[in-house]
């Protein structure tokens, strides 16, 4: 998935900010339903992949880093990531 591919979340998150939400936990499948598609098998068995990194290797970051957005929990086994708004 490119960069662009993970811009509904992107939409999502700042939706939440909206609202005023500044923490939410989604379960895996809820990101892949904001999606419309699966998450890669990484997502499920690398922690790092959820990192919040601006690299190229993690290009999928910048969907919620760039939004104000810090992943603050991952629990691969339980299937779920909880963000937390930092502001922009």
């Amino acid at each position: 998935m490119s960069k662009s591919d993970y811009y509904p979340l992107s939409q999502h998150l700042n939706m939440l900010v909206e609202k005023g939400v500044t923490q939410t936990t989604f379960t895996f499948r809820e990101i892949e339903h904001i999606l419309k598609r699966d998450l890669p098998p990484t997502a499920r068995k690398n922690p790092t992949w959820w990192s919040n990194s601006r690299t190229e290797k993690y290009r999928q970051c910048a969907s919620w880093l760039d939004y104000g957005w810090e992943k603050k929990k991952v629990d691969l086994k339980g299937e779920k990531i909880e963000f937390q708004y930092m502001a922009k």
